[in-house]
């Protein structure tokens, strides 16, 4: 049975036979001839007993496999590695629905994203009729804001979609790491959302759950609509009441409250084109103020404020935002349908006329200063590999990260501080592909600061439950203290109300990360805080 829960998971065994590896690398059909018979040399003159972690990391290294294969392969785990004709190359993301991967087709080699139902609901026949709709709906839509489907079917795994890969990240990840973006670039953003969602509407389609995850963005700066999953459509799926209770379920509402209109949350039978013109400007706020525009503590308190709460308005809160921009977002987010703009020709047509937005170049130039490219991670497939020529231990592959940025990070000293020793050890794991070999780890929030106060670190990554001092406590403590007031502090944490967030913000987290994290949003921020040589 295919389970496909690898996320760069830290490494259940410490030692690994070399004949083990050998024919699970068989096994695996991820290399060809040649380079299966190169690695096998490399792998014959190794020990007998490899250790699991730094035989991963060597793999790696040697660019024959992606990390995220070599710790599969090395786990015993071969069977996560592929969906149908395709071979699975990293974990990009994961939610209620299901997971997304990063693949490659086997015989043609296109790099494509590859979102799998999850197996806990291949049993629920809603969830599979949802995923099915929007296997449906993204294969009537083609339009260069929308993400292209190119495939989907039933393996061992469960139901799978096949899309379009994006170089890029969605505008969450974007805005979390690098802050609120310019008023022009936020505007030039939701323009190509717009163009998008004026495509998909004409087709009959509403999308129902516009949010910043749900956009993603390349390197270039070109904009794509993804995660379909929601949408309503009378033609596809039937009536209003279908609808109603397509949004709404037992106990719950379907969709996401932060970005949800009123309508979609109290009265889901009044849903149309406008419930994703709500959303847009939702998102809007946030790519501008860096939080979403309500911020209740409860979900439901959040769904309250969309409708009670007097629409929180650009200009008092950043005194730069231009007065045009803001009229165009009062408008999007009204509360009642009928007072927002009637269809989303109209929005595409007020912020095209509006003299916000940027140009490619411009556009090139804001992505460049908020460092966008840190943000693409990019694994070098099998094909560009560097020859293994008899290299064993003790050589540059004994540290798998040996680059002249390595050496460096690895005189550096990090502590980690979590209550979960998974989490601590995915969290080591990372650091130490990343060139940062001088960790220690602590579960208990006291023991971490004895441990602070005895010996300085340069760089600290903390969770917020821990015993003792928690992580808040822990990060307060810090910025009081001289010595750690311009360390690099990195919270990691599975908070998610805005609220809370800002606040810890406040106190002196350089950057705060959810804690099912990627290593490429680790990558991007430690890369600005401690660049390449």
């Amino acid at each position: 049975m295919v389970h496909l829960s690898m996320s760069g998971d830290p490494l259940s065994c410490e030692l690994l036979l070399r004949e083990a590896l050998r024919e699970r690398l068989k096994a695996s059909s991820l290399l060809t001839e040649e380079e299966l018979d190169q690695t096998l040399k490399w792998i014959d003159a190794q020990d007998s007993k490899l250790d699991g972690a730094w035989a991963a990391q060597s793999l790696a290294a040697q660019g024959r496999l992606t990390p995220f294969q070599a710790r599969a392969v090395c786990n015993g785990r071969i069977g996560d590695l592929q969906i149908g004709n395709y071979d699975i190359l990293d974990k990009l993301g994961s939610g209620g629905m299901g997971t997304v991967y990063k693949a490659r087709h086997r015989r043609m080699k296109r790099i494509v994203a590859v979102k799998v139902l999850a197996a806990s609901h291949g049993d629920n026949k809603s969830f599979v009729q949802r995923f099915q709709r929007e296997v449906e709906t993204i294969a009537r839509l083609s339009h260069p804001n929308i993400v292209i489907a190119h495939d989907a079917d039933v393996c061992e795994a469960g139901n799978y979609l096949v899309m379009e890969f994006i170089e890029g990240a969605d505008l969450d990840r974007l805005v979390r790491l690098r802050g609120a973006l310019s008023p022009r670039l936020s505007a030039t953003l939701i323009l190509q959302a717009a163009r998008g969602l004026e495509h998909a509407h004409a087709q009959g389609i509403i999308h129902c759950d516009i949010k910043p995850a749900n956009l993603l963005l390349d390197s270039a700066g070109a904009l794509k609509i993804t995660d379909l999953g929601l949408v309503r459509s009378t033609e596809l799926f039937g009536d209003s009441d279908s609808h109603e209770s397509m949004l709404t379920k037992t106990g719950g509402i379907l969709g996401t409250v932060d970005f949800m209109p009123p309508e979609q949350a109290f009265n889901p039978s009044l849903v149309d084109h406008r419930a994703d013109i709500y959303s847009l400007g939702c998102t809007l706020f946030f790519l501008v103020m860096a939080r979403p525009p309500y911020g209740g503590e409860t979900p439901m308190e959040t769904l309250l404020l969309h409708k009670q709460e007097p629409i929180p308005s650009l200009l008092k809160l950043r005194t730069e935002m231009p007065c045009e921009l803001d009229n165009l977002y009062r408008r999007m987010v009204a509360k009642l349908p009928n007072e927002r703009f009637a269809t989303m020709s109209l929005v595409v047509r007020a912020f095209e006329r509006s003299g916000l937005t940027l140009s490619d170049a411009e556009v090139a130039g804001e992505l460049n200063q908020i460092r966008m490219s840190d943000l693409i991670t990019s694994p070098r497939p099998p094909s560009a590999a560097r020859p293994i020529s008899g290299v064993v231990k003790g050589t540059t592959l004994d540290h798998p990260n040996s680059m002249s940025s390595a050496h460096a990070r690895g005189s550096l000293t990090v502590l980690v501080a979590d209550p979960s020793l998974t989490v601590r050890v995915h969290i080591r794991n990372t650091l130490n592909d990343l060139g940062f070999t001088n960790v220690v780890d602590f579960s208990d929030g006291t023991k971490a600061m004895n441990e602070l106060v005895t010996q300085s670190f340069d760089l600290i990554v903390t969770g917020l439950n821990l015993s003792g001092v928690d992580g808040q406590e822990l990060i307060r403590r810090l910025r009081q203290t001289p010595e750690f007031a311009d360390t690099p502090i990195l919270l990691v944490t599975a908070e998610a109300a805005p609220a809370k967030l800002q606040l810890l913000r406040r106190i002196g987290a350089s950057a705060i990360i959810d804690k099912n994290f990627r290593a490429d949003e680790v990558r991007a921020v430690l890369d600005s805080l401690f660049p390449a040589a």
